[in-house]
């Protein structure tokens, strides 16, 4: 994924010590982010979550973009499996305030973020031990995706 640096940046590290050297924190951030979504994808969400707290540092990360709906919704999913492996409540409130922010947008957006929603409620429900409230909250989480396209 380097060759179009021809050969000046030729890894993950050296493309962040060359975006931070310039300041460039934007990259930097951009950087972090990918390596949670693979994290994320790949399982581990301990590493996922580490790369998500250091992609969040930077103050670009607060900016509304496409990568910030999905980085919210899967560190509320990751939050939540790590509390139900038994890492301790700060997982289980830091699941929360993922779904509280997806609270918050639903509102502008019901189509977009509702499904999303219903997802890390359902998350909270198996989280809880309600194993049937958590069922039913994610067979109505893929309804909604389903009929929202």
């Amino acid at each position: 994924p380097y060759a179009a640096f021809d050969g000046i940046i030729s890894s993950k590290e050296s493309l962040l010590a060359d975006a931070q050297s310039k300041r460039h924190f934007q990259t930097v951030e951009a950087v972090h982010l990918q390596e949670f979504f693979v994290s994320f994808w790949m399982g581990d969400y301990d590493k996922a979550l580490e790369a998500s707290d250091t992609a969040m540092s930077f103050p670009s990360a607060k900016m509304p973009k496409v990568a910030l709906i999905y980085h919210i919704l899967y560190r509320g999913i990751a939050a939540f499996h790590l509390h139900r492996e038994g890492n301790g409540e700060k997982w289980l409130k830091e699941g929360n305030d993922m779904k509280d922010q997806m609270e918050i947008w639903v509102k502008n957006s019901e189509v977009l973020f509702e499904n999303k929603l219903l997802l890390l409620e359902a998350e909270y429900c198996a989280s809880m031990c309600e194993v049937i409230l958590a069922k039913e909250s994610y067979k109505f989480s893929i309804k909604v995706a389903r009929d929202n396209g």
